[in-house]
């Protein structure tokens, strides 16, 4: 899959094919804690060759977090 039909996935939103395998990331579901936070992955918003980006909350304070990886 070439970089600009991924990025093209990615915008199409919760029903285009890349939405599968982002939802599917071993890390969704998993609470890290980091510092003072505990944060609950809840999902991958990008991947690329050496990284993943998730969107993560604290489970304290409820504050949204994107967490790179």
């Amino acid at each position: 899959m070439s970089l600009f039909q991924s990025a093209l996935d990615f915008l199409a939103g919760p029903g285009g094919s890349a939405a599968a395998s982002r939802d599917q990331n071993d890390f969704v579901g998993q609470v890290v804690e980091l510092g003072d936070l505990k944060l609950r992955i809840k999902r991958v918003i990008a991947e690329g060759g050496f990284a993943f980006v998730y969107e993560a909350q604290d489970l304290g304070s409820s504050k949204d977090y994107a967490l790179k990886v």
